[in-house]
């Protein structure tokens, strides 16, 4: 993949009267990378797609896109096109009009329009369909519609805001693979606008993550997973357990820390956190943990609690542990090989923890 930049995004602000909807936010986008806008609903996200495409202008900043300054621009005008949640498919015209929609008016002959049309119905796996009407469509069929109307005019980005948020969970997962497929055969930038994080995950090159206005991190999927800069990010990227801990000693980029639960571990410092100070916050994944009825070797650490509750999920099975000293039960998820739930609710059992299962948080962080 090229490094080259292929928007670039330089203090934007946008103020609805005295909302911030978006702060000094500054991004470079790569040419070529598939890149997800994340965040919970609310956090401008897709103001700042909306702004990228030229359906808003900044209140401030620069929004440049292949070297371009897009001040000024009309959206018609920029070398990008958008994918609404809604798709927005014409019900009056039939699949193959549909796609051609945004070419009539561009002076193509109508064999090359019908050529084209031909192959970016080929390229979403609808090849054939042109005659058929767009109320005959499933759901999948009129978010590929939706693809290929947009992809027909050859944009250097393709923007998406929530692209698969009116489908079922099984087609959904289903198309997350066909988008990303379809992303990496043409070459083209996408970005994404969502608030599923595993979506985001699945597809993307990169994330940004964003909550009230400000881009907190942009980073890979698994290093966002692995390192999140604050519990914000650590909490909204999948599931966390949050302990407080003080610093006992540090030196060559680890810390010496104690919880509630144990004492004494040795954690590497997180290379995007700043945890300077006696008192921090540390973070483990659920699926980091081992529940076992006696306690388990090869930790370390281990400690005992009681299960309060569980939670079975079909491919596995939350078990929350109520530990002494510890304000919220710490969650343990064990995938379900043999279809069953091995410790009910008042169980006592030992958990095991790797030292590399513990991330360093600002102890501040909320």
């Amino acid at each position: 993949m090229t490094e080259t930049n292929i928007i670039e995004m330089t203090g934007v602000q946008k103020r609805f009267g005295k909302f911030m909807a978006v702060n000094d936010l500054t991004l470079n986008l790569r040419e070529g990378e598939f890149f997800s806008l994340l965040g919970p609903s609310g956090c401008g996200k897709t103001t700042a797609l909306r702004m990228i495409a030229g359906f808003q202008e900044p209140t401030k900043g620069q929004i440049s896109i292949d070297g371009q300054d897009m001040q000024g621009i009309a959206a018609n005008q920029r070398p990008t096109n958008m994918v609404f949640q809604s798709y927005a498919i014409f019900p009056h015209l039939n699949v193959g009009n549909n796609v051609a929609y945004g070419l009539r008016n561009r002076g193509i002959s109508k064999s090359e329009i019908d050529q084209r049309v031909a192959d970016a119905l080929e390229m979403v796996e609808l090849d054939g369909l042109q005659s058929r009407g767009a109320t005959e469509l499933s759901g999948g069929q009129r978010q590929r519609v939706a693809l290929a109307r947009a992809l027909i005019m050859r944009p250097k980005v393709l923007l998406l805001d929530e692209p698969l948020s009116a489908l079922d969970k099984k087609l959904r997962e289903q198309m997350q693979f066909e988008m990303r497929r379809l992303q990496r055969s043409l070459g083209i930038t996408f970005v994404m606008v969502t608030h599923d994080q595993y979506e985001a995950m699945t597809m993307s090159d990169r994330i940004g993550v964003m909550f009230e206005g400000k881009l907190v991190q942009v980073d890979e999927p698994a290093t966002l997973y692995a390192k999140p800069s604050n519990q914000d990010v650590a909490s909204f990227i999948g599931e966390m357990n949050f302990l407080p801990a003080q610093v006992t000693d540090e030196k060559d980029g680890s810390l010496v820390i104690s919880t509630p639960c144990f004492d004494g571990m040795k954690i590497e410092k997180n290379p995007n956190a700043t945890t300077s100070g006696a008192n921090i916050l540390v973070g483990i994944r659920p699926e980091q943990l081992e529940i076992a009825v006696e306690k388990p070797d090869g930790y370390d650490a281990t400690f005992q609690g009681i299960v309060s509750d569980v939670a079975f999920y079909g491919e596995n099975v939350h078990y929350h542990v109520r530990v002494d000293g510890v304000e919220k039960p710490i969650a343990a998820s064990v995938p379900n090989y043999f279809h069953t739930v091995d410790f009910r609710q008042g169980d006592t059992v030992w958990i095991g923890v790797h030292s590399a299962s513990v991330i360093a948080l600002r102890q501040d962080e909320k």
